[in-house]
């Protein structure tokens, strides 16, 4: 919860979520135009995200650590996806926390 407490990872995140490699995010309402999720290039997210390559990658590496999201490296590119293994299991703490 508190990797995702920051609205640059929110909004990181949420392009990882929404998008995947969608050419068009906007980071004030959150939409894209994917038509399926998949995961998109750190470069494609850097010109998505209004914050310098340095704090983008340490947002990213949060998220990482946080489990959240995980990389790919292909060539040049990293790639993130979710890491939907993480995601239910927590979105299943949460509907059977009391």
């Amino acid at each position: 919860f508190q990797a995702l407490s920051d609205p640059t990872r929110l909004a990181i995140f949420n392009c990882v979520r929404g998008c995947g490699g969608a050419s068009a995010y906007d980071t004030e309402s959150g939409l894209c135009d994917a038509t399926e999720p998949g995961a998109i290039a750190l470069c494609d997210i850097k010109c998505k995200i209004p914050c310098g390559p340095s704090t983008l990658s340490h947002h990213v590496e949060v998220l990482k650590t946080a489990g959240l999201v995980s990389g790919e490296r292909i060539g040049r590119k990293l790639f993130l996806k979710l890491d939907h293994a993480a995601l239910q299991r927590l979105g299943t703490f949460l509907v059977n926390s009391k």
